[in-house]
């Protein structure tokens, strides 16, 4: 019978080993996926912001004499 609960101990320890390992794959793959799609956040901003500055010749405002 002690075996038997030590066994079950054993299993038990590791499936919280399993489930810890699991929460932090989990925890890194979502703060991977925070990371790009901040990246991605971050580049369609600086595109915009490229796309929306006035660049020489484009101002209808200033001529060159």
């Amino acid at each position: 019978m002690e075996a038997r609960r030590h066994q079950e101990a054993l299993l038990c320890a590791k499936a919280k080993r399993q489930q810890q390992m699991f929460s932090v794959a989990k925890a890194k793959r979502q703060q991977q996926m925070f990371s790009v799609a901040k990246a991605k956040r971050q580049l369609q901003s600086a595109q915009s912001k490229l796309k929306s500055t006035t660049r020489f010749g484009d101002d209808p405002d200033f001529f060159m004499y």
